[in-house]
């Protein structure tokens, strides 16, 4: 095995002779490009966030990567893409893709959209859609809503109990709602922007049941796996129906205070 005592990294525009030699095989892009460097200052690796045209599936941007084949196995290929996921967050985009090998993009945290295509949505996505919400519904920046987790089958949020206080010094029903129906709409939102696809997404039906008060900080969370095939009618201007449950509970609580049953309609663009 090929032993290094230490990499250089830097990053150098596209039109570098040393990077063209490099991917003398591959195809070279017009943007810069992040390179790893061995102990003679020789590339035997190179990547770049390469940015697709707007409105190209949802994509931010795609991770172009090559690494030598006699240096791969060894992390570098890892290192790399984690250096330009850190660049992606930097520029604040939202989502990022990788082409390849399941076991290598998986491990980096990317899931799976298709055969050999995974995606990562980056801390940007989560921050867009707050913004969104408080900027499109005034009552949810007084509330405190944010979002505390997402997975590619769950998301939490979180508010603030002072700003969402009845007479009896507990939750009001109304921020209870609004929590949830939120809560549950957010993970739709990020289940079709992992796939590049897009919808307005609607509450059709919505039933809660209350079950004890929620004296301090609520959240509210969502457990369940979309599935693509759900959400592929869309790509053909066909409604989606999507029933989910959503729970609220204290900060304190381990318990449900309120569960939350919607069903969701995802009206294609």
């Amino acid at each position: 095995m090929i032993k290094i005592k230490q990499l250089t990294w830097q990053v150098v525009s596209s039109d570098s002779l040393r990077l063209c030699q490099f991917m003398m095989a591959y195809e070279v892009r017009t943007e810069d490009y992040l390179v790893a460097l061995d102990n003679e200052d020789n590339i035997i690796a190179a990547g770049q966030l390469f940015h697709c045209q707007e409105g190209k599936g949802g994509c931010d941007a795609q991770i172009e990567l090559v690494v030598k084949p006699q240096f791969r196995q060894l992390g570098i290929g890892r290192e790399l893409v984690k250096r330009l996921i850190s660049q992606a967050n930097e520029i604040k985009l939202q989502r990022l893709v990788g082409h390849g090998d399941p076991l290598f993009w998986l491990s980096l945290g990317f899931k799976k959209i298709a055969k050999n295509d995974f995606v990562l949505l980056l801390t940007s996505a989560v921050r867009a859609l707050e913004h969104t919400w408080h900027q499109g519904i005034p009552m949810t920046e007084f509330m405190g809503l944010t979002i505390a987790e997402v997975t590619e089958q769950s998301v939490e949020t979180h508010c603030q109990m002072s700003s969402c206080i009845n007479v009896h010094h507990t939750m009001f029903a109304g921020a209870i709602y609004s929590q949830a129906v939120l809560t549950g709409w957010g993970l739709i939102h990020f289940a079709l922007q992992r796939l590049g696809l897009s919808g307005s997404i609607v509450l059709a039906e919505g039933n809660v049941r209350y079950r004890k008060p929620v004296s301090d900080n609520p959240r509210g969370v969502v457990q369940q796996m979309i599935e693509q095939s759900t959400l592929l009618p869309v790509l053909e201007n066909k409604k989606v129906s999507i029933e989910l449950t959503v729970e609220i509970y204290g900060e304190k609580q381990h318990k449900a205070a309120a569960t939350f049953v919607g069903r969701y309609v995802i009206l294609p663009q």
